[in-house]
Parts: C-alpha cells; sequence; structure tokens
C-alpha cells in the first residue's frame, strides 16, 4: 500500500446504487494529463487526481498500489506505455475485487481506445469510454457479483430458498401423496371391512338357513309323528277286529 493522500476532493453523493464505487479513469504519468474519466454516482475534482498522479510517479508498471483517504481507497495501476488505471471505492470495499477492477480497466479500456490514449489531449475519451465506464463502475459496484466470495455467499443464500421453496413444494407434493395414501388405505381398510361383513352375513345367512331347515324337518317329523301317532293306533284296531270277526 502507498501513503495516504490528502489531494481526493471528491464527494459522495446521494443516488441509487450500493456506494461501492466512485471513480473511474485512465491517465498518462509524464503529463499527468486525465484522457479519460467518470465520476459513478459521485463528484470528483480531477485536480486532485493529478496531484495523486504527480506523487505516484514511479510506479512499476503491472503493480498494484492502493491507499485511503477518508472514506475512500484509491487503486492504481501503471502498463510498460506509461498509462495509469484508477478506481475509487470504498474503504471497506475488498483490495482483491478493487484489484481485479484495475486489471479489467486496464484490458478493455485497451482493445477500446488503443493507443489514441497515449497522444490525444485532456478527456479527450471521456464520450467514447463513456459507456464502458458506465458498466464497470455499475458491474463492480455490486460486489456479490463480482467477488468470489461475496459472490458465492449470495449463490449459496438463492438454493436454499429454491431449495426451500422445492423442499416446500415437495412437501405440498409430499401431504398430496400421504392424502392419496391415507384414502387408499381408508378404501382398503372399508374394503376388508366390507369383506369381514360380507363373511359374517354369510355365516350367518348359513346358520339361519341351517335353522330354517332344521325347524322345517323338525315340523316334518313332528306332523308324521303326530300322523302316525293317529293312524297306527286305528290301523291296529282296524285289524284286531277284523281278527275277532273271523274267529
Amino acid at each position: 500500500a502507498m501513503a495516504e493522500n490528502t489531494g481526493f476532493l471528491g464527494n459522495k453523493m446521494s443516488k441509487e446504487g450500493y456506494n461501492n464505487v466512485s471513480f473511474m479513469g485512465v491517465a498518462r504519468i509524464s503529463d499527468k494529463c486525465v484522457v479519460a474519466s467518470l465520476a459513478y454516482n459521485s463528484s470528483v475534482d480531477l485536480a486532485g487526481v493529478k496531484k495523486v498522479l504527480g506523487e505516484k510517479i514511479g510506479m512499476q508498471a503491472g503493480t498494484h498500489y492502493s491507499f485511503s483517504t477518508g472514506q475512500m481507497t484509491w487503486n492504481l495501476m501503471a502498463d510498460t506505455l506509461g498509462r495509469v488505471f484508477i478506481t475509487i471505492t470504498a474503504s471497506s470495499y475488498p483490495t482483491r475485487v478493487a484489484t481485479q477492477c484495475v486489471d479489467d480497466l486496464s484490458r478493455t479500456f485497451v482493445a477500446k481506445a488503443g493507443e489514441k490514449s497515449l497522444t490525444c489531449k485532456e478527456k479527450a475519451l471521456d464520450k467514447a469510454c463513456k459507456s464502458l465506464f458506465e458498466k464497470l463502475c455499475a458491474k463492480y459496484d455490486d460486489l456479490s457479483s463480482v467477488d468470489t466470495l461475496s459472490g458465492v455467499t449470495a449463490k449459496v443464500e438463492s438454493v436454499k430458498l429454491v431449495m426451500q421453496e422445492n423442499v416446500e413444494i415437495a412437501l405440498q407434493n409430499c401431504v398430496t401423496l400421504e392424502s392419496i395414501e391415507e384414502k387408499a388405505e381408508q378404501l382398503q381398510q372399508q374394503a376388508g371391512v366390507f369383506k369381514k361383513t360380507a363373511k359374517d352375513i354369510r355365516k350367518k345367512m348359513w346358520w339361519k338357513n341351517l335353522k330354517m331347515k332344521l325347524a322345517i324337518a323338525f315340523i316334518i317329523l313332528a306332523i308324521l309323528g303326530v300322523v302316525l301317532a293317529i293312524t297306527v293306533p286305528k290301523v291296529k284296531a282296524a285289524t284286531s277286529s277284523g281278527d275277532d270277526n273271523g274267529d
């Protein structure tokens, strides 16, 4: 990290956003010319940027530097052609993500502006790079979308709801399935009861039929007994009478 500098004259404005990224710019170290910049939801005095550039001469190409002033952190990296890439972030912004942001700025800016940035005038590339800077600022302002650790944490929190939501849906389905199973069990129990009842009824009907048959048989036997009881004595008496007349 580099020594703290008070040359930054930017003030955070009250606008929508995460308030993580305040400024993005590209300058030449040789003449302290800021060729392209964007104050993202903030107000930045380029004179402060130039003062920082004046104090940071001698930066090694490809090395990342950072320092804090107030609630802001400056993140810088120079390339072999004397350009310095700058982002200003909140002091709580992770250094690893700020470094990633500067690298992304360097790569995309060079692809967009090329060698124009080596000779153009102050702010000459503001218009051409405005859309690029806005996209980068918006991208890195949302920490969860770019920070590996924060991103992973955010992603972990989202599955659990779908999973929770999915689990809730699964539980609802399970309840439905349980209801179907309960109905099936109830039908099976009712079928068992019906079968048992039918068996009991058949058994009762069999006993009833048997009793009826026995009763009918008993009545028939009784009638036969009565008939025999009446006819047998008469037959005997008639037979005895015939025998007496023959004598």
